[in-house]
């Protein structure tokens, strides 16, 4: 039974054509060239000084702290070498009292869920009298300036924390530590999408990018320093001598999330700029809301009730569910994309919109199917035009001799439950990059990318700080633990 035409109006501005991805991409890769170029953009392709990632020989016992959507995730984590790891974690709610209040009461909130992880659950790390080392995976937009420094660009995700913008958030946490006489040293800030790309590499072998779909969307890759212009002559002449800065190549976080704020090219309906105008941060994140999973309910929801307004959807009456603002959120989507059969579908309607059976037709069902196909179809294509434009950008999409392909790890609730999530991005890829470039990219979920992502981060970090402060450890011998700033306008070399 066809949809009604009211919804076919719309299907342009979700069902994509070739020629709108191969646009889109084009206009991509322009965003990722002048991020590289320049401060200061929607794209702002924030070097990480990580340079390389790991091959998963790497050993240690580190802290990892989350921070990035519903909670605050602390974990201990072990790196055995031989790709293995062991992982001990508690997970720390974040109120929306925290996350629209000051940011010294945020952060004094994390420093206290690192104490009480430390004190409840313990570490099993030896005391040798110098800071434990903490990864910091902070997911929002920084701009980094030294593996331990970044500052805040703006707060995503429905944080909005008063006193942080512009300010060094490994600073904000160092100084709630410090304050509350907490022996923990944060030595690294890593974004999620580098700790998933570190992760990846460590389980599975290097992988050229990590891409997180999940509450946000965001990306990070391996380039070639010299393409990161922005650093500037020194710092890249140094790269390329094997300075201290940085080596030849280094991690860059896309930030991808901010891709065409200028709307140029992304298909902006009335259901989008609704969501859009009633959203905390207004004609920002443009490619995130259309993609990750915050907002992939409210935007079906938008949907709904433009139908029902249209009298074309459950005889034209409403719920509360439906009349509240994110009244439902993307786990009704991967729910009905997921039913095995229409009565699977109507369960779904009632138990989460609170619609009353007798109200819901098998044409009501149907709509219901196609708002969330076509909400589905558009977050994986566009997730495939952001990976398809990387590989682009580095030249990977040509096959060369003993070609290895491409490995892209991913991580987040849309990538892990949206239903058919990689084949849908798998037919964008094929439209992009053609039948064998799509074959030539391997994609698998980054085991925990956040929590074993920012260990790696910190060992690394650890090292620089070794070298930078002379630390050749005689063993039996306390190695000298280097004083808090030393070095912290450096890069790291892995």
């Amino acid at each position: 039974m066809p949809v009604p035409d009211v919804c076919r109006a719309f299907e342009p501005f979700f069902l994509l054509s070739d020629d709108r991805l191969h646009a889109i991409a084009e206009r991509f890769r322009t965003e990722l060239q002048e991020g590289l170029e320049s401060y200061g953009k929607d794209v702002a392709m924030v070097p990480s000084f990580v340079t390389g990632v790991p091959d998963g020989t790497e050993q240690g016992t580190f802290l990892a702290l989350d921070l990035g959507g519903t909670n605050l995730r602390v974990c201990e984590v072990r790196l055995f070498g031989d790709n293995k790891f062991e992982i001990k974690q508690q997970k720390y709610k974040v109120s929306e009292e925290l996350k629209q209040g000051q940011a010294r009461v945020l952060f004094d909130y994390i420093a206290d869920s690192v104490d009480a992880f430390l004190t409840d659950i313990g570490s099993g790390m030896e005391s040798t009298g110098e800071p434990l080392h903490l990864g910091f995976t902070f997911s929002f937009p920084v701009e980094q300036t030294a593996i331990d420094a970044g500052k805040l660009l703006t707060w995503t995700k429905g944080f909005a924390a008063k006193g942080a913008i512009g300010q060094d958030v490994v600073r904000l946490l160092q100084d709630a530590f410090d304050r509350k006489h907490i022996h923990v040293r944060c030595s690294a800030l890593v974004n999620d999408t580098v700790g998933t790309l570190l992760s990846r590499s460590y389980q599975s072998g290097p992988a050229l990018i990590g891409a997180i779909f999940g509450t946000g969307t965001n990306g990070a890759y391996i380039d070639a320093t010299r393409t990161i212009k922005k650093l500037g002559d020194k710092k890249i002449a140094d790269a390329e001598k094997g300075g201290d800065h940085a080596g030849k190549y280094m991690v860059v976080n896309t930030e991808w999330g901010a891709f065409d704020n200028g709307r140029h090219c992304l298909p902006v309906s009335i259901f989008d700029n609704k969501l859009d105008r009633e959203s905390i941060n207004p004609r920002k994140q443009a490619f995130e809301k259309m993609v990750s999973g915050m907002y992939l309910g409210e935007i079906t929801r938008n949907i709904l009730l433009h139908l029902i307004d249209s009298s074309v959807l459950f005889d034209g009456l409403s719920t509360p569910v439906l009349n509240t603002h994110y009244g439902f959120d993307a786990a009704f989507v991967s729910a009905v994309e997921g039913a095995q059969t229409p009565g699977d579908v109507r369960e779904t309607i009632k138990s989460t919109l609170g619609v009353a059976d007798d109200i819901i037709s098998d044409a009501d069902i149907e709509i219901v199917q196609w708002a969330t196909r076509i909400v589905s179809d558009r977050a994986a294509a566009l997730s495939a035009v952001a990976v398809a434009a990387i590989v682009q950008h580095t030249g990977k999409d040509k096959v060369e001799h003993g070609d290895a392909g491409v490995d892209v790890g991913i991580d987040g609730s849309v990538a892990e439950f949206l239903p058919n999530f990689e084949d849908r991005v798998r037919a964008a890829l094929r439209v992009l990059l053609g039948d064998a470039g799509e074959k030539r990219i391997r994609m698998g979920l980054a085991k925990d990318g956040s929590g074993v992502g920012a260990a790696l981060g910190a060992l690394q970090a650890k090292k620089a700080l070794e070298r930078r402060a002379g630390a050749f450890v005689t063993p039996g011998k306390t190695e000298p633990a280097a004083k808090q700033g030393q070095g912290e306008k450096e890069g790291v070399t892995a």
